[in-house]
């Protein structure tokens, strides 16, 4: 924890790459010269969090459609005609 102006303790958080053993900062924090660090791993690349799986799962869905079967369609009479004989 790094000290701001006025002497309060603030957490600093800077983003970074492990690679061979070591860890590379993308930016130099500032006005940090020593500091007790906690290092989490993430994956390179970002995990699907589940509202953006089922947003994704409802698009193609969508996308998909509903099959709703096609022709041939009955022509008008033929449906009024139904109609007639119940």
């Amino acid at each position: 924890m790094g000290t701001n102006a006025e002497g309060a303790r603030v957490l600093t958080a800077v983003e970074g790459i492990y690679r061979h053993g070591q860890v590379e900062l993308s930016e130099r924090p500032e006005g940090l010269d020593e500091a007790r660090v906690i290092v989490t791993f993430l994956p390179l690349h970002p995990i699907e969090t589940s509202q953006e799986a089922a947003r994704n799962l409802m698009l193609s869905r969508m996308r998909a459609g509903i099959p709703l079967g096609g022709p041939p369609y009955p022509k008008r009479d033929e449906i009024y005609d139904k109609d007639r004989q119940a």
